[in-house]
């Protein structure tokens, strides 16, 4: 196997053992929390839980795409590596404390955060962890391996902690605080990695080359924002028209679909540095590389969608639980996204590729476009035609962002030499 496929197989597989890891760690600890805690007690901690997400994301900034397409073009240059990185923890630690800021005046200013202001503020140890670790630089140099590792050293301690700390419905702060110290431990972790691999010391770049990096990542932002906002959306759209059954049956087939796609952040993650390097080294390569991995995408969604058509109702019933009797809906809704699948790799793919061919802008323009578009027709289909409709749509909206990214996408393509 030669050495640049060897690499990209060993990417990929660590990367599917990190989102591997995701899938199974909340199958392990939210039925335990739930148990524990109470729903109650559950719901506070799922509350500040997505609270701390979405700030999670601000700190991240889309530096996982433009923080890692810089460092693939400049792999070998050790003084461009350091400027890089430096750049990167300025504008993190920036973004760090401001969602701090924010975190102290939600508490003083929203009443049901008021009275838990301690699980709040332990909140920030996770974005402190986002803060450290470098994701970003290891993608880049193509070295998912030590992603891996520090991602099965946090949730192994996440897991431990949640089982010694939590015992009783009262313990909400040692349920965060056990999350927060996994992702804490693995920030330190990842940037022990980092200091060790490399060389390097913070400088403070010209003003001039941070703010250019900040504006190009806010693109990515923007989008990595606007990207799963028509999800969710959806799920509100539905229960206007229609009932919290019929959202339970969609939701049960929207969380498969949405774990088959996991599959296409793990290809993304492990061809995108790559594809970087080429796309500066030879395009001729690079466009090679894009044909191959179409075709691969081709065949394999292929595969998922039929297996998922056919065998639709033994995947509901096995996530629903033998003791649902009527599944039949979720059933049908789940094969009408099968035909998503097809649609699915390529709404992603594109739009890295866009990013990496200097598309930031249209990129956005792409996903604000779809946001607008999917307000009307999910109505409409879920108006007329239930939680069907809103699969249809689904499959709908998965065709036009990706032909609207592929269309971009494609048109630059053409112009380069």
């Amino acid at each position: 196997m030669p050495g640049h496929r060897k690499r990209l197989a060993g990417n990929f597989i660590s990367l599917s053992l990190v989102q591997g890891l995701s899938i199974l760690f909340p199958l392990i600890t939210f039925p335990y929390l739930i148990r524990v805690l109470g729903v109650e007690g559950f719901g506070v901690f799922t509350l500040i839980q997505t609270f701390i997400i979405y700030f999670d994301m601000l700190v991240s900034f889309g530096f996982g795409l433009t923080a890692t397409q810089r460092i693939a073009k400049h792999v070998n240059e050790s003084e461009e590596i350091n400027r890089i990185i430096s750049a990167v923890y300025i504008i993190k630690f920036i973004l760090f404390i401001f969602s701090v800021i924010v975190f102290l005046a939600c508490c003083i200013f929203i009443p049901y955060l008021q009275d838990n202001f301690l699980i709040v503020l332990v909140s920030s140890l996770y974005l402190l962890g986002n803060l450290l670790f470098p994701d970003w630089y290891f993608q880049g140099i193509q070295k998912m391996r030590s992603i891996t590792i520090v991602a099965i050293v946090s949730k192994v301690i996440s897991l431990l902690l949640i089982i010694l700390l939590v015992r009783k419905s009262t313990d909400i702060l040692y349920a965060v605080l056990a999350m927060c110290a996994g992702n804490f431990i693995a920030g330190l972790l990842g940037y022990s990695i980092l200091r060790r691999s490399i060389k390097f010391k913070i400088v403070f770049p010209a003003r001039e080359y941070i703010i250019s990096f900040f504006k190009e990542s806010g693109y990515v932002f923007t989008s990595i924002i606007l990207a799963p906002l028509y999800a969710s959306i959806n799920l509100f759209i539905l229960q206007v028209f229609t009932n919290p059954l019929m959202v339970g049956y969609y939701a049960i087939a929207e969380k498969i679909f949405s774990a088959i796609g996991m599959l296409t952040s793990i290809a993304n993650r492990t061809f995108y540095p790559h594809l970087s390097q080429l796309y500066i080294t030879s395009i001729e390569a690079y466009k090679k590389n894009i044909r191959s991995i179409l075709m691969l995408f081709l065949f394999s969604f292929t595969v998922f969608a039929l297996v998922q058509f056919f065998g639709a109702e033994y995947i509901v019933r096995i996530v629903a639980g033998k003791k649902q009797v009527d599944i039949s809906y979720a059933v049908d809704i789940l094969r009408i996204m099968s035909f998503g699948l097809l649609f699915s790799p390529y709404v992603s793919f594109f739009f890295q590729l866009m990013i990496l061919q200097g598309q930031r802008k249209q990129a956005v323009r792409n996903i604000l476009a779809t946001v607008i578009i999917n307000l009307f027709t999910a109505s409409l289909f879920a108006y007329f035609y239930s939680g069907k409709g809103m699969a249809i749509n689904l499959c709908v909206i998965l065709m036009i962002i990706s032909t609207l990214n592929f269309s971009g996408f494609y048109k630059k393509l053409k112009s380069i030499q």
